[in-house]
């Protein structure tokens, strides 16, 4: 088994050496010629180009492969400090903020042969090299690999290979054509709390088999669709099956506001993001932490073949390294880069990738398979791609000035580029397996796994000696690097200084001719020479984008006003630290004006139905308004020009703020009209209207549909007491949405009938109606309808049918019982939704609630006064009830 693991990696690493060679030859070829500093001979090793529009003010940090010893160097080059160790990295290497040194080793036992980023121990360094603590993690079924994460909470996140036997690898699915030896690594995130010098506990742990699916045997656990459970993993899906080593993530990165760790599986091809905010116990499982998935993957992306649901042709990321999030307030900040590798890409090149991902509700994503986006936010690779390409290890960094660093791991080479993707700064890296370089030789077997920037505010920094302590190369050439001594020099002002016409509220911004930074102090605004406003340059008031400063005010300015501000010169600076100017309120002033003519409403209203032909057309200003000395009126009639109107032509009138548009001929029928309104008027300070563009004032002269029949008719009399109620439009229609038809004897509510409900039904242009019961003998009968339940077959609503609109008499007969009823009773509201209030011409002493079939209902009454009482139901359903007064009188009341 161990000679198999080392016979893979020897592999890979014949193939690294190959690509090392290759590109050794070309970057030496690229940069004979192009350099930016000054220099006695063409170097080859350390330091190679260094313009303006570096990030000067800091510290990159690397251990070479197979080296005991972790550099920390400075933008020109020079080293400033190091770091032993007995230990080759195994991979990762990380500052802490105290200043100590933390870095994965590759331990020497071979539990887990010589496999690629092999790790096993963790050591702590303090500033001086002594170690502080140190942790083993290998051992027949765990080994630390490729990356660990120091926490916020002081804990270490550490990369585990997790090996099972073959046995139990394919009672989980795992089919058996896909070994290469007889057991299966998966992956296991473990989160220590370090104790004492060599202990720790672990805090929370996550483990891939917890989440796997299989659909090749229903008979095993995990059976399941793999395209309708993306998060979950294929246990039968990589890119090779052979390998032990089956999904080799080689990175991972923390993110501490959605509490969540973003994985690199270099063997799928994806990145996945998974939910830290669990218990242990919880991430074993599929339900818990904030999003209520345990430890199920949140978000996957970059080939969706892994849980088929794409193809080929959508893979993204092609066996990437170093995923992670672009920190808060940086350039694409919240946005995922990763170095993309781009091993199996049609064409061998490397890229660094930005994405937004889909984030919905705070911390969940956007379910949308294959997942989104479809497209990058930010990519990089060289003008001529094949020029830049790593297959294996690599990493990239996004930097607080917006620009980008980058570490070509098979080659050594470090580069900085710009947004604008313009290489600013270079270093090749001269410590080779076997020994250190010569200047002028060429770079060989100089890998390194990732380096990392740490700006010089860093606190590991603090009251450390970080003097130049010469090349690391050796017999370096000669060259002075000198860091950039020029401020950056203010570009332009938005708005302009002695601009008049500014609006109340503009766009402030100062722009200069490279990318600054926030430093400190406060941006004073001023009106008519009065503070009005004091902005903290570190509030969020205060914009910078690259070389774009944008200030927000929280204060409006006033109409007709001047406007200064002023801006320290501690303000801002650029990556060298070199200050910006301070702009002082006289050399940036400008002048408010009264802003655009606003329009308060046009008639016939937006999206406005059966509006008359002849209608006339106005339009409601906030100000009074006058004609402009041009402008254009359009109508249009069904999408089609109608008419144009000149704003000179006397159909055009107004009164005060009031426009009144009359058109020459009056609009076709059941036709849609769209009104184009050009810049046509203008306010005594000179400020034109808004336009209103073609579709943003429609109306249409489609008529409503209208009633050609009642059943029973309007005032009938003598009607039967069981009557079907109908009525019939002039057009089919169909209901619109669920509402009532309410009946009223004698003013009460008595019955109510939903148009979508069983007791109503529609035959092409008439919907007829059920009554609940027999009307009573002698009732005055009245019918409503609400508006917009029924509608055509064009989705034109119906109008309302008004009480008063729809009332007939039933049959009169001297049997007729008569309940007793004082005409100075009242109740309202009446239909109520159960609370409601009585009123009575003599004293209130018993109150009695009954349904239809005579159930005494539940009630809680409270006197405001002898005469009134506000009455509330309890658990009651919609439907007619009857109230008894003082056992003598009987109220209807419907409740809704």
């Amino acid at each position: 088994m161990l000679f198999l693991k080392g016979l893979e990696t020897l592999q890979m690493l014949k193939t690294y050496r190959t690509v090392l060679s290759v590109h050794s030859l070309l970057l030496f070829l690229s940069t004979f010629f192009f350099f930016n500093f000054s220099y006695s001979q063409s170097k080859t090793q350390g330091l190679i180009k260094h313009l303006s529009g570096t990030q000067e003010n800091g510290y990159v940090l690397f251990s070479p492969i197979r080296i005991d010893t972790t550099y920390l160097i400075d933008r020109c080059g020079k080293k400033v400090h190091q770091w032993a160790s007995l230990y080759s990295p195994g991979l990762s290497t990380y500052l802490k903020p105290n200043g100590h040194l933390l870095r994965a080793e590759t331990y020497l036992d071979t539990s887990f042969g010589t496999a690629g980023g092999r790790g096993g121990f963790i050591e702590e360094f303090d500033w001086d090299g002594n170690v502080v603590w140190k942790y083993k993690l290998i051992n027949d079924s765990l080994c630390q690999h490729h990356d660990i994460h120091p926490m916020p909470n002081g804990n270490i996140m550490v990369l585990a290979w997790h090996s099972i036997s073959r046995s139990r690898a394919i009672a989980l699915g795992r089919d058996t054509s896909n070994f290469s030896i007889n057991e299966l690594w998966g992956e296991r995130l473990i989160e220590l709390k370090p104790i004492g010098t060599d202990s720790a506990v672990v805090v929370w742990q996550w483990d891939l088999f917890d989440h796997i699916i299989q659909d090749i045997d229903v008979t095993k656990p995990n059976y399941g669709t793999v395209s309708l459970n993306p998060q979950l993993v294929n246990i039968n899906y990589a890119h090779d099956l052979k390998t032990f080593d089956w999904i080799h993530a080689n990175g991972f990165d923390y993110n501490a506001k959605l509490d969540q760790i973003v994985i690199s599986c270099h063997n799928l091809s994806e990145i996945w993001i998974i939910d830290h905010s669990t218990t242990t116990a919880q991430a074993k499982s599929h339900i818990g932490g904030n999003n209520n998935k345990g430890g199920d993957l949140l978000y996957r992306w970059g080939n969706p073949q892994a849980y088929k649901k794409g193809t080929s042709l959508q893979r993204k990321l092609f066996k990437q390294h170093n995923a992670q999030w672009i920190p808060g307030g940086f350039k694409d900040s919240g946005c995922i880069m990763v170095f993309n590798n781009g091993w199996d890409r049609d064409t061998s090149y490397s890229s660094i990738d930005i994405i937004t991902p889909p984030l919905i509700s705070g911390n969940g994503y956007n379910a949308t398979l294959p997942y989104l986006p479809n497209t990058l936010t930010w990519q990089y690779k060289d003008s001529i791609p094949t020029n830049f390409y790593s297959q294996i290890i690599s990493g990239t960094q996004r930097l607080a000035n917006g620009n980008t660093l980058i570490c070509s791991g098979v080659q050594g080479r470090f580069f900085e580029v710009t947004y604008k993707k313009k290489i600013v700064w270079e270093y090749k890296v001269p410590i080779s397996w076997i020994n250190t370089q010569n200047d002028g030789d060429f770079a060989r077997n100089n890998n390194v796994f990732r380096c990392t920037f740490y700006p010089d505010n860093f606190l590991a920094f603090k009251n450390k000696d970080l003097s130049q302590k010469g090349n690391i190369e050796l017999n370096s050439y000669l060259y002075t690097c000198k860091p950039d001594q020029i401020a950056p020099k203010l570009f332009g002002l938005t708005p302009s200084q002695n601009q008049i016409d500014v609006i109340a509220k503009p766009k402030i911004q100062m722009t200069f001719d490279e990318t600054v930074l926030k430093k400190t102090g406060r941006i004073k605004i001023f009106e008519n020479n009065k503070l009005i406003e004091s902005i903290n340059i570190d509030s969020a008031n205060v914009v910078v984008n690259n070389n774009i400063v944008t200030l927000i005010p929280i204060i409006g300015f006033s109409y007709n006003s001047i406007i200064s501000l002023s801006v320290p010169a501690n303000a801002f600076r650029d990556s060298a630290n070199n200050l910006v100017a301070a702009i002082d309120s006289s050399k940036w002033h400008f002048y408010t004006i009264k802003p655009k003519l606003l329009l308060d409403s046009v008639l016939p209203k937006n999206l406005s139905l059966d509006i008359n032909s002849n209608r006339l057309l106005k339009l409601f200003f906030k100000d009074s308004v006058i004609k402009n000395n041009s402008g254009l009126i359009n109508i249009y009639e069904n999408n089609t020009l109608k008419e144009s109107l000149l704003i000179s032509s006397n159909r055009i009138a107004i009164d005060g703020a009031v426009v009144t548009i009359t058109p020459s001929s009056p609009f076709s029928l059941d036709a849609l009209i769209s009104i184009e309104v050009g810049a046509c008027f203008k306010n005594n300070l000179g400020a034109l209207n808004i336009p209103i563009t073609k579709g943003n004032w429609i109306f249409a002269t489609r008529l409503t549909p209208k009633i050609i029949l009642l059943s029973p008719d309007h005032k009938a009399n003598n009607v039967i007491l069981n009557p079907t109620l109908s009525i019939t439009y002039d057009r089919p229609i169909r209901v619109a949405k669920s509402g009532n038809l309410i009946v009223y004897e004698d003013g009460f509510p008595v019955d109510a009938i939903n148009v979508n409900g069983p007791r109503s039904m529609i035959t092409g242009n008439t919907i007829s109606f059920d009554l609940n019961s027999d009307l009573l003998n002698g009732a005055r009968v009245s019918i409503e309808l609400e508006s917009n339940l029924l509608a055509d077959t064009m989705g034109t609503y119906c109008s309302a049918i008004d009480s008063s609109e729809w009332i007939f008499n039933t049959l009169k007969s001297s049997s007729v019982k008569i309940y007793p009823f004082n005409k100075n009773v009242s109740i309202y509201p009446n239909p109520n939704n159960g609370t409601f209030t009585l009123k009575s011409t003599e004293a209130i002493n018993t109150l009695q609630l009954f349904d239809g079939q005579g159930r005494l209902m539940e009630l809680k009454s409270t006197l405001t006064t002898d005469f009134q009482s506000e009455i509330t139901t309890t658990h009651i359903a919609s439907g007619i009830y009857i109230l008894r007064l003082n056992n003598l009188y009987t109220i209807n009341i419907l409740i809704q």
